[in-house]
């Protein structure tokens, strides 16, 4: 199911990481530290997990990101690290706690080889996959599968995961989609009871905002429906694709912030990350609306007022410029709409 370490094969968004514990954890972002990954908690050993290993382990899995701290607060409080250029605790894993690197591309690989041996999931994976890679030409070496198939802990009502590296082929995947998704058989925007039922689920404690949030979602496409599971597609760049390195920035955070912006910018929206650029009134300095929550990919659009909540933050590079953001998403009640709602 997995690999040993290859510590060569740079990991970014999308692979996951087992550590000599058996705790998984999911890398976040495209920048890391020397030595070690920032990495957030996904699955736990619970005997009344609804989760098995292929080996019959039980694991549940932790959603919310509050929680996730909590626990290795009380259980594994060395993965909880003080991190002096994002002055803050993150969730880091160092090298020598990594028992095992899961690659998407791999898993993806593997998938293709079992030939007919295919679960119901595994075959609409592999069938999406494939319509991505023939209907847009994206390389088999730039696809794969994450999430719960990545880590062996995926069952039938899981959703189809797939990310696809590289901004050359991000685009072309997202534009070709954009020019016409009905270009793969099969897939389906979120519509009725499957829109609510998903809109719900990603912004639940904005339940006053239900109705804004489903036309958003509606109109994204990079996730949906295929084969009648739901699926999400995430484009990531590549860490030599990167305009810094991590070293090169520092943060300081300057608390919650409600703000109006005007989008000026929107063309780094279907990454994970994602960001837009953007003008604030009242915050000349503030250059950017910045998340590494897939919710926020495709969410609004270039000549767009919205309105936002997040964390403030000044980014300072070491090259003396400084500027600010905005994070979105590390709070559950953390909102971007547009100004009318």
């Amino acid at each position: 199911m997995v690999y040993k370490i290859i510590l060569m094969d740079n990991p970014i968004e999308g692979y996951f990481l087992i550590t000599n514990e058996g705790l998984i954890f999911e890398i976040k972002g495209n920048l890391h530290p020397e030595y070690q990954y920032i990495a957030y908690l996904r699955y736990v050993f619970d005997t009344s997990g609804d989760r098995n290993s292929e080996d019959g382990v039980a694991y549940k899995k932790i959603y919310p990101l509050k929680d996730r701290e909590v626990y290795l607060r009380e259980n594994y409080p060395h993965y909880l690290r003080f991190d002096d250029r994002h002055n803050r605790v993150l969730q880091v894993i160092p090298f020598d706690s990594i028992d095992f690197v899961l690659s998407p591309i791999d898993a993806l690989g593997r998938i293709r080889d079992r030939g007919r041996h295919l679960s119901d999931l595994q075959r609409a994976t592999l069938e999406l996959a494939e319509s991505l890679v023939d209907a847009f030409g994206i390389p088999w070496n730039a696809i794969g599968v994450t999430g719960s198939q990545l880590v062996g802990l995926a069952t039938e009502s899981s959703d189809i995961d797939l990310v696809v590296y590289g901004e050359k082929a991000g685009r072309t995947l997202h534009q070709g989609l954009k020019k016409n998704d009905e270009t793969i058989a099969g897939l389906e925007r979120y519509t009725g009871k499957h829109l609510l039922q998903h809109t719900q689920f990603r912004w639940g404690l904005n339940n006053q905002h239900l109705k804004t949030l489903s036309s958003i979602e509606s109109n994204k496409l990079l996730q949906g429906i295929f084969d009648n599971k739901e699926f999400f597609i995430r484009i990531v760049k590549t860490s030599d694709e990167m305009e810094f390195v991590y070293e090169d920035l520092s943060f300081e955070s300057l608390g919650t912030r409600v703000l109006t912006c005007d989008i000026l910018d929107d063309s780094q929206a279907i990454f994970t990350p994602c960001e837009y650029q953007v003008e604030c009134r009242g915050v000349p300095d503030l250059v950017s609306l910045v998340s590494y929550r897939g919710r926020y990919t495709e969410h609004v659009g270039k000549g767009m007022c919205v309105k936002t909540r997040g964390t403030l933050e000044r980014v300072n590079h070491r090259d003396g410029r400084s500027w600010l953001q905005l994070i979105l998403g590390e709070s559950s009640t953390d909102y971007l709409l547009p100004c009318s709602t």
